[in-house]
């Protein structure tokens, strides 16, 4: 659950982060141009947005190892059920 948030507010700053450098791509239609604005929110925008897959990618497998343990730990028990209804 925690991942899950994480990735939420990543996903969140991310948009924040290219807002951030469409702003600055504004100041050149006012005629103040700032290409630090512009830079800043790319490269932010780029590294919130890569940290939020790797995180989500990583959540994904951590399910996938969780649903395995599950299905394995329920072949077991179908299993024993099954050899003590062959054992009446």
């Amino acid at each position: 659950m925690n991942k899950r948030l994480i990735v939420l507010i990543l996903s969140i700053s991310t948009i924040v982060a290219y807002g951030y450098a469409l702003g600055g791509l504004g100041s050149y239609a006012m005629g103040v141009p700032k290409p630090v604005p512009i830079a800043a929110g790319l490269s932010c925008g780029t590294v919130f947005a890569v940290a939020a897959l790797r995180l989500w990618k990583s959540y994904l497998e951590e399910l996938e190892r969780e649903r395995k343990a599950l299905e394995a730990e329920e072949g077991q028990n179908e299993e024993k059920s099954g050899d003590s209804r062959a054992e009446e």
